[in-house]
């Protein structure tokens, strides 16, 4: 199903995916489960999100926990094009945001299926495929990292 999970507290989240009984199209649902309590309490439950940068149906995205906001990078549309944008789901307020990259800052190549990890209040990610084209000295053997920083909102190549 290629979809996002993040365990925050003892809720799992699920987002996006794609549902082989409607042939691969790509989801932007958001599922989830109370993992501890009672057995009778553990039931998936639909959630609906708002918020004014809602992200397009995707699967093959990533995500990781910062400070507690599910961020989401990268991912496969319908269309085939893949994303390169960060989105946030506040899951108190279930509320979608788009982190931006300040005017003129580095941002990454498009890609999916990427490793993406947090540590501390920094993301991660690096490999992953671009859809089918090359991605320019994007190579594990050559180190290439790319690392967020939430708060400064800037993309950099090197690790701090």
């Amino acid at each position: 199903m290629r979809l996002e999970s993040a365990l925050i507290d003892d809720h799992l989240y699920l987002f996006g995916g794609w549902d082989e009984k409607l042939k691969c199209f790509p989801r932007n649902e958001i599922w989830v489960m109370k993992c501890r309590g009672p057995e009778r309490e553990r039931k998936w439950m639909k959630r609906l999100a708002g918020g004014r940068s809602i992200p397009p149906s995707c699967w093959k995205a990533r995500c990781v926990v910062l400070k507690g906001i599910i961020c989401s990078f990268g991912g496969r549309k319908k269309d085939g094009d893949c994303l390169g944008e960060v989105y946030g789901l506040d899951p108190k307020k279930m509320k979608w945001m788009e982190i931006t990259t300040p005017a003129g800052g580095k941002k990454p190549w498009k890609r999916l299926l990427c490793c993406l990890c947090a540590i501390g209040s920094r993301m991660i990610m690096f490999g992953g495929l671009s859809g089918g084209e090359e991605i320019p000295g994007d190579h594990l053997q050559s180190g290439a990292k790319q690392i967020e920083d939430q708060f400064n909102l800037f993309w950099n190549n090197e690790i701090y």
